[in-house]
């Protein structure tokens, strides 16, 4: 009898400790589940941050492209109107010899009828 009831104990026993490893697992589980969940989260936001200080360096550096073209914007600009000033061109046809028109004749064109 005494054999019995030691088994009988024994018996509770083990359904206790399933009963307890059953929720120790469940609970394991859940640790991981989250833990995983914060890594998952943890890359999620360094990638975005990655992400805004790279767009951030192609800001200036598209800043940077548009303060060079507007400079040479005004160059060019300031070279035309130097190009298309009178004094320029009076200077450029002295130096390719050339002279004014004295005498301009102007053709006159005829109606002509379409047939």
């Amino acid at each position: 009898m005494f054999h019995v009831a030691i088994l009988a104990h024994r018996n509770v026993y083990y359904s206790r400790e399933q009963i307890f490893s059953k929720q120790d697992s469940g609970s394991k589980k859940t640790i991981l589940f989250l833990t995983l969940l914060i890594i998952l989260f943890s890359v999620l936001y360094i990638l975005q941050a990655n992400s805004a200080a790279t767009e951030g360096y192609k800001i200036q550096a598209y800043k940077n492209e548009i303060a060079t073209l507007e400079t040479a914007d005004r160059s060019i600009a300031l070279k035309l109107s130097e190009v298309q000033s009178l004094g320029f061109l009076e200077n450029k046809i002295k130096d390719l010899n050339m002279v004014a028109a004295e005498h301009i004749e102007y053709l006159l064109s005829l109606p002509v009828a379409v047939k």
